[in-house]
């Protein structure tokens, strides 16, 4: 009985702890959109030197 109450209590004091805090994971900010300019230069100058 005592372990449910913990339980319940934990669950309540996370949720009201999440809503105080905010919204502060935005996965648009860590998504990875693929190679940079700077990969796309080493990878055309590797092709040039390559190629000749």
């Amino acid at each position: 009985m005592i372990g449910r109450f913990r339980s319940l209590l934990a669950h309540w004091s996370r949720g009201i702890r999440r809503r105080l805090a905010g919204d502060r994971y935005h996965p648009e900010e860590h998504y990875m959109r693929g190679p940079g300019p700077k990969t796309r230069a080493k990878s055309a100058d590797r092709a040039s030197t390559t190629g000749s």
